[in-house]
């Protein structure tokens, strides 16, 4: 099986950025540290994509965001398998959020332009 693709949001740099500065606020903050943790658990995800069941189906684009648990972070993604086995998955990372947000799905669009049924990218890979 072939490694999936790792694709990014735009939205994500900014989400580790705020997470990251929040941490460095804080007496006990260990911002690096948090870092490497977010890292770690992006490469966890790729390893087993599959593992964190569907939480949150957006019908607008035909996606399911997924959500996993590293440190004190909660990343959303989308895992998209291929169907062809010489093609590879996406894992598509949509936000980083610190687990104290009330609600870590409110504020994750998905551009229906460029993630839909009818993408490129579905038709392409998947």
């Amino acid at each position: 099986m072939l490694p999936p693709i790792l694709h990014f949001m735009p939205r994500v740099r900014n989400d580790i950025n705020e997470c990251l500065d929040f941490i460095a606020r804080q007496p006990w903050g260990e911002p690096d540290d948090r870092k490497l943790d977010i890292e770690r658990g992006i490469s966890a995800i790729c390893e087993r994509p599959g593992a964190n069941r569907p939480e949150l189906y957006r019908p607008d684009t035909g996606i399911a965001l997924r959500r996993s648990r590293t440190a004190q972070f909660v990343i959303l993604y989308a895992y998209l398998p291929s169907k062809d086995p010489g093609l590879p998955s996406v894992v598509s990372i949509r936000a980083v959020k610190h687990v104290r947000v009330a609600n870590v799905f409110a504020g994750v669009k998905e551009p229906t332009s460029n993630y839909g049924p009818n993408s490129s990218i579905s038709k392409e890979i998947l």
